[in-house]
């Protein structure tokens, strides 16, 4: 999909998600307007990876208030995840007990676009409860051949990308990987306890002034880590 079919990021985009208006239904337009225009850039980030030999699945967020986002929308998101049928295959080989989480969309390590009120995020995201990626991340980084893989994968990564924890503030910044930093997080990292991000971000006020290349800057960003999603991903 070409980048002239991306919508640009307009400024009431972001205002949607001011704090007065999150639980406003008055906006549940405007904000089915930005899923729309979320899931396409998701939707070409598909088309684009299927090209590379990628086959992962198309999502979007709640745009209203729901008793699933605590009748406040936040923020709005697309995001990408394995193929169906993948999905299928880890919940055959959990079983009924596990199976369930297994094979659910957003219980994934997913491929993010989000916006708030403030800024524009492309993000590679470990559900806490998709432990069984977050457990074979650190397994695959525990061995000095695999941390290396590992960093080299994040310094391959545009300039931008930093990974956190969970709700902390410390951000370990891709660029600057290396066995001590990583080491250093992988120590701290539980999988079925913390979300693990891997995030890129674009302020509002440089989204707006990008136009129509915003869109494609996000698309861009989210093709950028799809080696490090598959190096990720666990299958039986």
């Amino acid at each position: 999909m070409p980048a002239k079919s991306l919508e640009p990021f307009l400024e009431r985009d972001f205002k949607v998600y001011a704090r007065h208006r999150q639980d406003d239904p008055e906006y549940n337009a405007l904000r089915l307007g930005v899923r729309r225009k979320l899931k396409a850039i998701a939707d070409a980030v598909k088309a684009r990876a299927k090209e590379a030999g990628y086959t992962l699945d198309s999502m979007a967020g709640l745009h209203h208030p729901y008793s699933f986002n605590s009748f406040r929308v936040r923020e709005q998101r697309a995001y990408l995840c394995r193929g169906s049928r993948e999905r299928k295959k880890l919940a055959a080989y959990f079983g009924e007990a596990l199976g369930k989480d297994a094979e659910t969309h957003y219980i994934q390590t997913v491929l993010e676009v989000s916006m708030d009120h403030q800024v524009v995020e492309a993000a590679l995201r470990i559900h806490p409860q998709a432990w069984w990626d977050g457990q074979n991340l650190k397994k695959r980084t525990a061995t000095e051949a695999g941390m290396a893989e590992w960093c080299q994968l994040l310094r391959s990564l545009p300039g931008g990308f930093g990974l956190r924890m969970h709700d902390w503030r410390n951000i370990w910044w891709a660029s600057e990987a290396h066995r001590q930093n990583q080491r250093e997080y992988f120590d701290a990292y539980t999988p079925g306890d913390h979300w693990l991000h891997l995030v890129r971000e674009l302020p509002q006020e440089d989204a707006l002034a990008m136009g129509a290349e915003g869109p494609e800057w996000v698309a861009t960003s989210l093709l950028s880590l799809l080696p490090t999603w598959a190096w990720i991903l666990w299958t039986p």
